[in-house]
């Protein structure tokens, strides 16, 4: 790919294309299907742009609708017991706790 370039700009010349063939500038008119319409044609002899309507480009109707969305049922407030129940509170409970020495108690003023 890079030689080409090089190649290019050694030779100096460009490869030869082939003629573009090109029809007359004026407008043509011919006439159209049986309903005697006449269509235009533009200098290149292309018809002008036109929506198409024929039945195969036609959307078709939904057959069923959709149902409509449903609801997101909504978050739970709180949640319930454990599935197999609360831990039983032994009356000890306090002992398991250490009492802090009076030089690391809190002041409450």
């Amino acid at each position: 790919m890079g030689s080409d370039i090089s190649e290019v700009v050694i030779v100096g010349e460009l490869p030869s294309l082939p003629p573009i063939k090109t029809t007359t500038s004026s407008r043509q008119l011919q006439e159209g299907d049986e309903a005697g319409e006449r269509k235009e044609y533009g200098a290149d002899g292309d018809e002008e742009c036109v929506t198409p309507t024929s039945e195969e480009h036609r959307l078709k109707p939904a057959v069923v609708c959709p149902a409509a969305p449903r609801k997101r049922r909504p978050a739970k407030r709180r949640l319930g017991p454990p599935p197999k129940g609360f831990d039983a509170v032994p009356c000890d409970l306090a002992s398991i706790f250490l009492a802090l020495p009076p030089k690391k108690r809190v002041c409450v003023v």
